[in-house]
């Protein structure tokens, strides 16, 4: 697992009590003993921007349809983290809750890494795991 990679969570439990299917992406490659940062994705444009590329300001990266894995315009979000431990990665992979689905080309990963530094809302903590 490496940074870039896609995985569908089955059965996302949302906050507010709501289940569905969930593609989130793995902004870096975690080493010994640190963490993986995930974020989540949507095709649900709602409120967010329609034109592709970096929002940093609305912590979005937009993704074309049919560009790199996701068939669908897709809404990169990065307003919240998901820092999860290798341990439990790999435990929700082996039980089948994870499902590996691709790995974004280096330049779709590295244009989200530029946008998600670009964003006010980044911690220094996880730009240091992220960025290198």
């Amino acid at each position: 697992m490496k940074q870039g990679t896609v995985y569908l969570h089955l059965d996302y439990r949302f906050p507010d009590g709501g289940i569905a299917d969930k593609f989130f992406i793995i902004l870096n490659s975690p080493r010994e003993n640190e963490f993986f940062i995930t974020c989540k994705t949507t095709k649900e444009q709602k409120w967010r921007p329609d034109k592709e590329g970096c929002h940093n300001e609305s912590n979005l990266y937009v993704l074309k349809e049919n560009d790199d894995f996701f068939p669908l315009k897709t809404w990169v979000q990065f307003h919240e983290y998901y820092p999860i431990s290798q341990e439990l990665l790999f435990r929700l992979k082996e039980r089948g809750i994870i499902i590996k689905k691709a790995e974004l080309r280096y330049q779709t990963i590295r244009a989200i890494i530029n946008c998600v530094g670009r964003s006010d809302d980044i911690s220094p903590f996880y730009w240091s795991m992220i960025n290198r």
